[in-house]
């Protein structure tokens, strides 16, 4: 019976490993998306004001972009605490995220009612997301361990 418990050794002479730091990189990303899921979650508090101040056309139509902004925010909030804990899978949902983001800016361009100067700070902040999460020590830090 042997126990597997102590397999780093640690009633060992062996020193102790040295604390892991998180790339200065990777931290960035964390507060990049952390301002992105706080930027969303204020325009689901704002589209909830003014569903309470203002008629819609469709209650329907607005509760359900209510509801998917709020679920957005959370879900990039999600990302971003993944991110500072080095989990693996945040990798895919931060670059997807971040392309969508690319998207609703070239719609910001393109619309009906084009508004370019708040389409550029939406890209600019979604192609550095994309750069840090595309980054060496960003990938290096977020790998998975099997």
């Amino acid at each position: 019976m042997s126990d597997q418990s102590d397999v780093r050794g640690a009633g060992s002479d062996e020193h102790p490993e040295a604390p892991f730091r998180r790339p200065v990189l990777l931290v960035l990303l964390a507060v990049l998306l952390l301002v992105e899921a706080l930027a969303v979650l204020a325009i689901g508090a704002w589209l909830i004001a003014e569903l309470g101040l203002s008629e819609p056309a469709s209650y329907a139509t607005a509760i359900a972009l209510v509801v998917l902004v709020l679920a957005a925010g959370v879900w990039v909030l999600s990302i971003a605490i993944g991110v500072y804990r080095l989990r693996p899978w945040t990798r895919g949902a931060a670059l997807t995220w971040q392309i969508l983001q690319v998207i609703v800016a070239i719609c910001i361009f393109q619309g009906l009612f084009a508004e370019p100067v708040d389409g550029w700070p939406l890209l600019v902040v979604s192609l550095l997301g994309v750069a840090l999460l595309l980054s060496p020590s960003v990938v290096a830090a977020t790998r998975r361990q099997d």
